[in-house]
């Protein structure tokens, strides 16, 4: 157990733990990993951030005390450093960790503990900052460092933000809203020794206007410590071959089953059971930022046919929840065109992996994506993904280069997919088109494009060797903050 004065009040934790053995390392001993988790009353709720729709009111003290949690186990859990063993690496996800970067400079680095420990931040998402008011209601007053046990408020102007009259929510009216607030992603971008963000091409992006949300100088001023690594995924998890969710198993080697996975969910999800008819599917969540507004856009081009016959006879399965208009376009979408177009509303496991299997074409418009997984699923299961290149997608998906196919005999040709520059209706018709049209008139074709796609490796091996690199380039370099100790 640990004990933390946080916001005029005494919290204590307790640590529990879950040790998973990985085998035997070269010298005889059991390796492994030790899952530590943090138990306290605040997170024994319902939802892991809040329930219907409304964050809860105390999540700032609940990530503050998370915080000090992660950095005091390797203190007193002799299976993690152990007992403090100073070349450590903290891993800080996403701006719900956004201030153990400053714990650790403002309190441990200060008392000389942690000297040669470095922090590295990632970046999930620029478009979510982690804002918090201050002070919270205009009836309460004003939080500091202090009430986080750092008492001395150091660095607090890391994380401090002002927003512009236009977008307080007095407009200016109240004197009272001076629009001050802190952003945990803004703070923790400043003070990490490396900053990382989820794929290569995210790691750009977040440094333009567009893409950093505001934060792009923030980003820009941290460009020599910014590494951009593409997240892995549950190879056993996500394997065609032994999935217990699919009703057949095929491999790269033996694909001849997809088909039936094919038939299988047309029949579950009523549409027309035709394996020879393209089936296009869309997984995700039902916001503006996936695109839903331009598969709108493009649902009556799809389903319309033109002359070379590469649209019309097609099918769309789609699957999210989220924004209420969407979830009555995917409605209207299969009352409109029974057999042809599926709109399920709503989210399970069990059936993402039917679709993944059963598609033929797997679709995502996203405006922008840091990383993007499903992508990543549907090349595992030879489901050839059409996307908008931009951050994880782009890395992900190579674009399909007709003139150096490969032969029958082999997958040396060049692409897994298709990808297109415009986030419009005609960008994503670019890119559905062309895919239709390879299903349809260049079988050996797109035969060896879902081969090529089988057989990338998007495994977390892959991804965690990038990160033992990164881990080397930090403690190889000194603290980015090295403040004077106490």
């Amino acid at each position: 157990q640990r004990g933390f004065g946080l916001f005029g009040d005494g919290h204590t934790i307790t640590y529990h733990h879950k040790w998973e053995s990985t085998g035997i390392d070269q010298w005889g001993n059991e390796s492994g990993v030790d899952r530590i988790f943090v138990d306290h009353p605040c997170y024994r709720r319902p939802g892991m951030y809040g329930e219907w729709g409304q964050d809860y009111a105390d999540n700032l003290f609940r990530f503050t005390l998370f915080s000090w949690a992660a950095l005091e186990a390797p203190l007193c859990q002799p299976t993690v450093a152990p007992f403090g063993g100073e070349d450590l690496v903290f891993l800080a996800n996403d701006w719900q960790t956004g201030l153990v970067p400053l714990i650790m400079n403002s309190h441990y680095r200060r008392h000389r503990c942690y000297s040669n420990a470095r922090c590295i931040f990632v970046v999930h998402n620029m478009g979510y900052h982690g804002v918090y008011p201050n002070p919270p209601t205009w009836e309460q007053p004003k939080f500091s460092c202090s009430d986080m046990g750092l008492p001395d408020n150091a660095y607090y102007e890391r994380y401090q933000h002002t927003f512009p009259i236009e977008e307080r929510p007095s407009k200016g009216r109240d004197p009272r809203d001076d629009g001050e607030a802190v952003k945990l992603l803004r703070g923790a971008i400043e003070m990490a020794d490396r900053v990382v963000t989820v794929a290569p091409s995210y790691k750009e992006e977040i440094m333009s206007p567009e893409g950093g949300f505001g934060l792009h100088e923030t980003a820009r001023s941290r460009s020599y410590h910014l590494d951009g690594i593409l997240n892995g995924i549950d190879v056993e998890e996500w394997d065609p071959s032994k999935d217990p969710h699919i009703s057949h198993h095929y491999s790269a080697q033996n694909m001849t089953n997809k088909t039936e996975c094919k038939r299988s969910l047309q029949r579950e999800l009523g549409l027309h059971e035709n394996p020879d008819t393209p089936l296009v599917a869309f997984i995700g969540r039902l916001a503006p930022q996936k695109g839903v507004h331009l598969i709108q856009q493009t649902l009556g081009w799809l389903l319309g046919g033109d002359h070379l016959g590469v649209t019309g006879d097609v099918q769309l399965v789609m699957m999210g929840s989220g924004d209420g208009s969407y979830c009555q376009f995917l409605t209207d979408a299969e009352n409109g065109n029974k057999g042809r177009v599926c709109g399920y509303v709503g989210f399970s496991p069990e059936m993402e992996h039917k679709i993944i299997a059963g598609a033929d074409i797997l679709i995502m418009p996203s405006l922008y994506e840091p990383c993007g997984l499903p992508q990543m699923y549907a090349q595992r299961y030879g489901t050839v993904p059409v996307v908008h290149a931009t951050g994880g997608l782009k890395d992900s998906v190579v674009q399909y280069d007709p003139f150096a196919d490969g032969n029958e005999t082999d997958t040396s040709g060049v692409g897994t997919g298709w990808q297109f520059d415009s986030a419009d209706a005609e960008g994503l018709k670019f890119g559905l088109w062309n895919a239709l049209h390879t299903y349809k008139h260049y079988k050996e074709s797109w035969q060896r494009i879902m081969k090529r796609g089988m057989l990338t490796d998007f495994s977390w091996e892959r991804s965690a060797k990038n990160y033992l690199q990164v881990f080397e380039w930090a403690l190889m370099d000194p603290p980015y903050i090295n403040p004077w100790p106490f």
